[in-house]
């Protein structure tokens, strides 16, 4: 029979503390957390699996490959597919999860801690997300095979837990016979830390975002979920301010946006502070391939954020490269001012320079991923002698 722990057993023997998803390291999540309460309520369940199936299918087809390069697995064994969850688990979960199991008629993941619970996501995001991955690892690693989940945190139960096995398998979910070795995977931080960012949260914001446009259209899209974003960035701008009952600055709206942002590497001018204003350009981001509406909520929490610690100032870009712009320019500036297209420094420059110009040829380069960053700052160097 499966030795089955709970999550007490597992803290008394000596597991880690469970984590928290804390909103200020999460809020990209928190986004996507919105934007399927927003498909869920507009389309209902079953619309919502269908219209995800898709795109996390091929999401899951994207993690097979990553993982089987990344523990160097090249067989299609229950081990080669059980690995595969268990690595991704081992990265959403922080290192909280029991090592893997293996038994003579299949495998056992369990884990204690998962961002969808943490970020009180609703229960049915598991189903668009993890059920359907699980089902692409199998048809990508060894059809004959399934994934079945047992036990879900964002039900009530102590821990997620599923099984994997032969679909024809004498065994069952609850008798997987003689246990034949345990596998344990040491991860660094930062390594699950960048699988998660990447192949989780962003990938799941991407997805979500493509299906509310695909049910409702980009205009209804962003009707739903600019408000929610608001809300958020309101949250977390209270949270950062720490309540203290006097306005911010813009120096202290420049450090918080620059603490949300760090994560994600953007690479771009510094932040400028003036009394105006604050502005900043952006050359690369790894949202630049998402759809505008991913932004468009970036927008709304980064506007929520600045109202909550100076409500006379707001937030906006004025570009955006994944609206096809060539870099992403977004400002702080006093409630009621006009937009601004040029930035401050450019202001009292020449008009806009044309199509040829090559400082702007050499930017959209660096946007694209054509050159690297030492690549720019030389010719940018040389273009300016």
């Amino acid at each position: 029979m499966v030795d089955f722990r709970n999550r007490e057993q597992y803290v008394a023997e000596g597991g880690t503390n469970i984590p928290e998803y804390a909103p200020l390291f999460m809020w990209v999540y928190d986004c996507t957390v919105n934007v399927f309460r927003a498909i869920l309520n507009e389309v209902g369940l079953n619309r919502t699996i269908e219209a995800t199936r898709h795109y996390n299918e091929a999401w899951g087809r994207a993690v097979v490959g990553m993982v089987m390069e990344r523990l160097g697995q090249q067989a299609n064994d229950l081990e080669s597919l059980a690995m595969t969850g268990y690595y991704v688990h081992s990265c959403t979960s922080m290192g909280h999860i029991k090592p893997l199991e293996i038994y003579e008629g299949g495998a056992i993941v369990e884990l204690f801690a998962c961002p969808n619970p943490g970020m009180k996501a609703p229960p049915e995001m598991c189903v668009a997300m993890s059920h359907i991955m699980a089902n692409s690892y199998c048809q990508s690693i060894n059809p004959n095979y399934e994934i079945v989940f047992t036990h879900h945190m964002g039900n009530g139960d102590d821990c997620c837990r599923y099984v994997v096995k032969k679909k024809s398998s004498k065994f069952t979910i609850n008798n997987l016979g003689r246990l034949e070795k345990t596998i344990p995977l040491e991860l660094s931080m930062d390594e699950r830390m960048s699988f998660t960012t990447r192949m989780v949260v962003m990938s799941q914001l991407f997805t979500f975002t493509a299906v509310l446009n695909d049910l409702v259209g980009p205009q209804r899209a962003s009707e739903l979920v600019m408000p929610l974003a608001k809300e958020t960035g309101l949250r977390l701008g209270a949270m950062m301010k720490g309540g203290a009952d006097a306005k911010g600055d813009l120096l202290m709206i420049k450090d918080k946006m620059d603490f949300l942002v760090s994560p994600f590497q953007q690479s771009g001018s510094t932040a400028i502070v003036s009394s105006s204003g604050i502005e900043k350009e952006i050359l690369n981001c790894p949202f630049r391939g998402g759809a505008p509406e991913v932004c468009k909520q970036f927008e709304g929490l980064f506007n929520g954020v600045c109202e909550a610690i100076n409500p006379d100032y707001e937030f906006a870009y004025d570009s955006m490269m994944s609206k096809g712009d060539g870099t992403c320019h977004w400002v702080v500036r006093k409630k009621g001012e006009p937009e601004k297209k040029e930035t401050i420094e450019t202001q009292k420059e020449p008009p806009k320079v044309s199509e040829d110009d090559p400082l702007k040829i050499l930017k959209m380069r660096l946007a694209k991923g054509e050159i690297t960053e030492a690549e720019y700052d030389g010719l940018r160097d040389r273009l300016s002698k």
